[in-house]
């Protein structure tokens, strides 16, 4: 039986092989047949649109990272770090970066940075008042403020007899002070203007209703800040000419 069973296979065997081997040779023609039909397909070459390249060059298509260009206030603030590191040493600003930390010279920087702004504030702000801000470089000398006239008894000022004083010592700035205090006295006392501490000649200008008195403050004012505030020294000649436009506004009142 077993022998039987054995002669079947080995008749087998051939005709299994066989039938193997038309199957491989039926895949290879289909293979060969598909890429037959593949390589007759229609090719048709493309081309870039004109001006193509133009499109891509706008903003949003330039991911390089340009550098903010520095503004005044960052030029000034590197020259005002390299005098301080020029004084007193480079600043260890790296290692600061990477503690998480700031600098001391970026703390200086920035504090004589606030500094400066805030006395150019102070400046500007002392100067729209109408007020002295240099202070510091003020001559010696003891000097009458309209303050301690102004808040003494009016009455018992004679201006007549101080600006005689200062004539006479030849310091014709302060005699032009005291002309200018004389008439704002005067102004008080006929109730065109209400004197206030507070007050700057401009706000005493905006109170005098008459045209032509207006017109003769607002020149008087004029020739008081200019010899009185701008600290100018003037001479005799130049006095005289002020002192009669004052007398002639006084003499009005």
């Amino acid at each position: 039986m077993n022998k039987l069973l054995i002669y079947i296979i080995l008749i087998c065997f051939p005709v299994l092989v066989s039938g193997q081997a038309t199957v491989n040779d039926s895949v290879s023609v289909i293979t060969e047949a598909a890429l037959s039909a593949t390589d007759t397909v229609n090719y048709t070459q493309r081309e870039f649109e004109p001006g193509f390249k133009e499109r891509y060059k706008a903003d949003e298509f330039i991911y390089e990272i340009k550098p903010k260009p520095k503004t005044a206030w960052d030029r000034f603030l590197e020259w005002l770090r390299d005098l301080l590191d020029s004084i007193f040493g480079p600043s260890d600003e790296e290692v600061a970066e990477e503690k998480g930390g700031i600098s001391w010279g970026e703390i200086i920087t920035k504090l004589v940075a606030a500094i400066l702004i805030i006395f150019v504030i102070y400046v500007i702000a002392s100067s729209i008042a109408g007020k002295e801000i240099f202070w510091i470089f003020k001559r010696s000398g003891k000097k009458i403020s309209i303050n301690e006239i102004m808040n003494e008894d009016l009455a018992q000022v004679n201006f007549k007899d101080l600006i005689n004083e200062t004539k006479q010592s030849g310091n014709y700035r302060l005699a032009t002070r005291y002309y200018y205090l004389w008439l704002l006295k005067l102004l008080t006392y006929r109730e065109i203007i209400e004197w206030h501490p507070d007050k700057t000649n401009s706000d005493y200008l905006y109170e005098i209703n008459n045209p032509g008195l207006r017109k003769d403050f607002e020149y008087l004012s004029y020739i008081y800040e200019y010899i009185w505030y701008g600290e100018f020294a003037i001479d005799e000649e130049a006095f005289t000419k002020a002192e009669k436009a004052f007398i002639k506004t006084l003499n009005t009142l």
